[in-house]
């Protein structure tokens, strides 16, 4: 101990002068250890570097002193231990000072000192593979004194301290006893730990590339799948081999953490140049997953370019090592290709139909990393979303995953729905091209460089990790015999009847949990009011006024418990939301007159649509009770539960159709708690509720709640208004009269949104309504509406305004007359 002392006293001021730290508390940590003086630190390393880093790190994180003792009725304990590896006279003193804090439990029941482990990371580096595959035996946390030294002098710069949640030795005391046998546990519980943080921090031990390449071409399954490939397509086994290896050499990542930790320190300065912050939630569930020997995969929404490089960075300032990044191959151009290579990307095509070698070379190398313990990151969207909505998911890479379980992954498989938000995305310009038929632009060194010349202020991005899928619990609740499927070695990796329909479900899942992680913020709650209001314009009190409604409403009715709403007011909000470009406003007599004006209107429906599935009901009710004079709770219920299906497809709404009920009874208590409704109490003691007076305030702002949902009651109403007056009419035929027709609609009434008239919107909303019975097919194969239509399309109706309703019914006449023409058959004069 003497000797411990004396060589902290020498080394205080060069660690001083030479390190510096980060360190990350679980949540746990920060609400119960700190402020307690009854803490016990664990450490692995019995470094005095790392004591001396530790003991600086947890002063500031206001816990208590490493080296100050522990009193317990008079009685001195150690506030460090050290965890040695079994079988040393280290490790057994470690056991003797459990067993001595177990036994001052059993004396005293107002003792509870919690045990809390901390790690101590000196560049993140997880080490690396020998050339013949065997790992280094080099103890990490303990390097002895040498390299130690060569440590601090060039890693000291880049420390992460890991202070993990805290075990409540009460609990342990109270349950177990303070015999021998249970402080041996706790001793081996905590090694443990310290081997998967450190896996969790610092990732597996990383293999040469080529040898990567190399182990996976000489494995059985890719030996089958060359034979195959040669057999098939009358070439050489070898030159099978050579298109596996070029495949291989394709796809392949070349992590290097030494890259990384420049990119984090590259990252740092960009993200303060053009954000003002980054708001990150659920940071404690990733953690939790990785510690606990998870194998993370994270599955963002895909607004950006940006996504990739804002994801890894946040993951790694959580405290984890960076994912492997499934990424399109057309960014593997130079000098970006073999950056993000580096970095984690791995490469692949955009579609591999018809190419059972490449299909079976991809399948084996995303196999290697969940076996090696990778974390990977996938875009289930496939591309970046044009119009600010979720893409329908491309189930590829999910159904891999499942696969991934079936050749035998031992350790538990979790998935970590992501959602990314932006108050500024610097494509959108170039989406909106896009959507009016301009094709799309090729990567290339060029296109990134006049990018970074536009670089500036971005505002604020949100970074939320959703409620994660433990992909085998998944399995055993919707496919339990799943295991019987399982394949080894050269097997084909198993295609069962189930896959399919379960690899959807998953996919749905994904896409829900993503939109149940939505945040809002100034951006998309500006855009959500100007893009309601007439002329796309709105006094500043007025604006103020409606971001307060939005962000009341959603705090005391939230669409889910991982969602996020800003805790400023409506004046802040809209302060941040004015720093950007994108609103004109304008100063006469009377104040500030605050407007969306041109492409600026059409661009800010994409920041709209983010957080429009969060909006759509609340709206509806709102639309509901702008429409009728009186209503009950059940009535909009009943509605909400017809359109259910219709929502949930088109925006991935995840509430189900039976919780419609409650949550439209949360949502018009809440209004009518807000003023923004009335009610009585009718005979039978039914609530009848009704809006306000229309000359009032309260109305003006119920009815530009209602107005948001005017574009999806619209676009239903025209396609269930072409249902009912066209009798039988072929798909084709039908989604191609709605397009037209909402673009006429668009034309006449100033709907800006591109994705309006979209076909894949409008094919997607046909084929649920055909999915829910609303639409029968004849024996000649075209639609027909059933009878539920007429009364469906009815209620929507009430909802519209009434020009844009005799629009819609005059224009269904007029194309379904020219049809009726042009089929009529010619007849010939002569006869």
């Amino acid at each position: 101990m003497r000797l411990q002392a004396f060589w902290r006293t020498v080394l205080y001021w060069p660690i001083r002068l030479l390190t510096r730290f980060e360190i990350i508390l679980d949540r746990d940590t920060e609400q119960s250890a700190v402020g307690t003086k009854q803490v016990v630190y664990i450490m692995r390393s019995t470094s005095a570097a790392d004591h001396l880093v530790a003991r600086a790190a947890l002063a500031q994180a206001n816990l208590p002193s490493i080296d100050e003792p522990l009193l317990i009725n008079g009685q001195s304990f150690a506030r460090l231990m050290y965890v040695a590896p079994s079988e040393t006279q280290q490790a057994e003193a470690a056991v003797d000072e459990f067993q001595q804090l177990l036994q001052a439990h059993e004396r005293d029941s107002s003792v509870a000192v919690q045990l809390v482990p901390v790690g101590v990371f000196w560049g993140r580096k997880s080490g690396q593979e020998r050339r013949e595959g065997k790992p280094m035996v080099g103890d990490l946390d303990n390097p002895g004194m040498w390299r130690k030294f060569w440590l601090v002098l060039f890693s000291g710069r880049n420390i992460l301290v890991r202070a993990s949640r805290p075990v409540q030795l009460r609990d342990m005391a109270d349950k177990f006893g303070s015999s021998r046998v249970i402080a041996h546990k706790l001793a081996r519980v905590a090694r443990v730990h310290f081997v998967r943080l450190r896996h969790a921090v610092a990732g597996p031990k990383v293999t040469d590339r080529e040898l990567v390449i190399e182990s996976l071409l000489n494995s059985a399954a890719l030996q089958k799948a060359i034979e195959d490939e040669a057999k098939s397509k009358k070439v050489s086994v070898e030159q099978a081999r050579k298109t596996a290896y070029k495949y291989l050499d394709e796809i392949a990542a070349n992590y290097s953490e030494t890259l990384v930790r420049i990119l984090d320190r590259f990252m740092a300065w960009l993200w303060s140049r053009i954000y003002n912050g980054i708001h990150i939630e659920g940071g404690e569930r990733i953690r939790a997953l990785a510690q606990a020997g998870h194998e993370v995969i994270y599955v963002p929404c895909h607004r950006s370019h940006m996504d990739y490089l804002l994801l890894s960075y946040v993951i790694y300032k959580e405290g984890l090592v960076p994912p492997h990044i499934a990424a399109g191959v057309n960014l593997d151009f130079f000098p970006a290709g073999p950056l993000f290579r580096r970095g984690g990307a791995f490469f692949i095509r955009r579609s591999f139909k018809g190419n059972k070698l490449y299909s079976a070379v991809f399948r084996e190398y995303l196999n290697r990393l969940f076996q090696k313990g990778y974390p990977v990151e996938y875009f289930t969207e496939g591309g970046r979303s044009r119009t600010g909505r979720l893409l329908a998911p491309k189930t590829g890479m999910i159904a891999m995953t499942v696969q991934g379980m079936l050749r035998g992954q031992t350790r538990p498989l979790s998935i970590v729905p992501v959602y990314l938000g932006y108050e500024h995305v610097m494509e959108v310009g170039t989406y909106l091209k896009e959507l009016k038929g301009k094709s799309k632009e090729k990567e290339s060194v060029f296109q990134v460089l006049s990018t970074l010349r536009h670089l500036r202020n971005f505002g604020h991005g949100f970074v939320t990790f959703g409620e994660p899928i433990n992909l085998g619990e998944t399995l055993d609740t919707l496919q339990p015999d799943w295991r019987d499927a399982i394949t080894h070695g050269a097997e084909e990796p198993s295609r069962p009847k189930w896959l399919t329909p379960t690899v959807n479900i998953l996919a749905e899942q994904i896409m829900h949990r993503i939109n149940d992680a939505a945040a809002l913020n100034s951006v998309n709650l500006s855009a959500l009011a100007l893009l309601s209001a007439e002329q796309h314009a709105l006094t500043r009190e007025e604006l103020i006024a409606q971001l307060n409604i939005y962000t009341k409403l959603l705090r005391e009715v939230p669409y889910s418990k991982d969602s996020y709403v800003p805790h400023q007011s409506g004046a802040e909000l809209w302060q941040l939301a004015s720093i950007h470009d994108k609103f004109s406003v304008e100063q006469d007599e009377l104040g500030e007159m605050i407007k969306l004006e041109g492409t600026n209107a059409i661009a800010m429906t994409y920041y709209r649509n983010n957080i429009m599935h969060m909006m759509i009901v609340p709206c509806v009710v709102a639309a509901y009770a702008t429409a009728y004079n009186r209503f009950t709770v059940a009535e909009v219920a009943d509605l909400l539960e017809q359109m259910q299906p219709l929502l949930q497809d088109e925006l991935f709404v995840s509430h189900s159709r039976d919780r419609m009920q409650l949550w439209a009874q949360a949502l018009i208590e809440q209004l009518h708690e807000m003023q923004l409704l009335a009610h009585t109490e009718s005979q039978q003691g039914e609530a009848i509720y009704a809006a306000p007076s229309r000359d009032s305030q309260a109305y003006f702002q119920l009815q530009l709640l209602a107005r948001s949902a005017g574009e999806t009651l619209q676009r239903y109403a025209i396609v269930l208004e072409l249902l009912q007056q066209a009798g039988a009419i072929s798909r084709n035929d039908l989604e191609s009269y709605a397009v037209q027709l909402a673009e006429r609609l668009s034309a006449m009434h100033g709907v800006n949104a591109p994705e309006f008239f979209d076909r894949k919107v409008i094919s997607g909303l046909i084929s649920t309504l055909k999915s829910e019975a609303f639409i029968l097919v004849n024996a000649d194969g075209q639609f027909e509406a059933d009878a539920r239509v007429g009364p469906f399309s009815d209620r929507i109706d009430c909802m519209l305004e009434p020009a844009v309703l005799q629009t819609i019914r005059q224009s269904v006449q007029q194309v379904l007359q020219l049809k009726a023409l042009s089929s009529e058959p010619v007849i010939d004069s002569n006869t």
